[in-house]
């Protein structure tokens, strides 16, 4: 089991903002090769969904992911086979976490012609919206055979001052 950095945002900044517009870019590409799906099938409507689904698997490597809650804390794993810890990066703000793996595998061989190959660049983004905010300080990650596990305790509730009545 190999330790996973874990970039930590406390408040938005110019990370975040980088983060979140690199996402937004990955969205507007979604959105863009949907369309494209769309043409190619000769602009017949009725398969918006399975265009925005299959161009996001295209676009985002979208993985396999599942989201768990306890009183105290939320675990996400992520399916990445074929990535290891070096090549994963995971971001934590108070509202989100974001999973970014990048490598490119390249598959040569000198005895065989190759047809066609799905082997290259591997280029993957989840972002995970948490329904509570976390404390981006107490989040960790792991990678064990190609199974991304995130641990983020909840961010403790703020807690009530009574303010003293003003005399009249």
């Amino acid at each position: 089991m190999a330790n996973v950095a874990v970039q930590r945002i406390q408040n938005a900044s110019n990370s975040a903002g980088l983060l979140l517009q690199e996402i937004e870019k990955r969205f507007n590409d979604v959105q863009r090769r949907a369309f494209e799906l769309f043409q190619m099938r000769g602009q017949v409507l009725g398969h918006d969904l399975d265009d925005w689904i299959r161009a996001e698997h295209e676009v985002m490597g979208w993985p396999a992911a599942e989201l768990a809650e306890t009183d105290r804390e939320y675990k996400v794993e992520v399916s990445l086979p074929g990535f290891d810890a070096k090549q994963v990066e995971v971001t934590a703000t108070p509202a989100h976490i974001v999973v970014h793996a990048n490598c490119t595998t390249e598959k040569k061989t000198e005895e065989e012609r190759i047809v066609w190959t799905e082997f290259g660049l591997n280029d993957v983004y989840r972002r995970f919206n948490l329904p509570q905010p976390i404390d981006p300080d107490k989040v960790s990650a792991t990678l064990d055979q190609g199974l991304l596990k995130i641990t983020a305790a909840k961010a403790e509730a703020a807690k009530a001052t009574p303010v003293a009545a003003a005399a009249a």
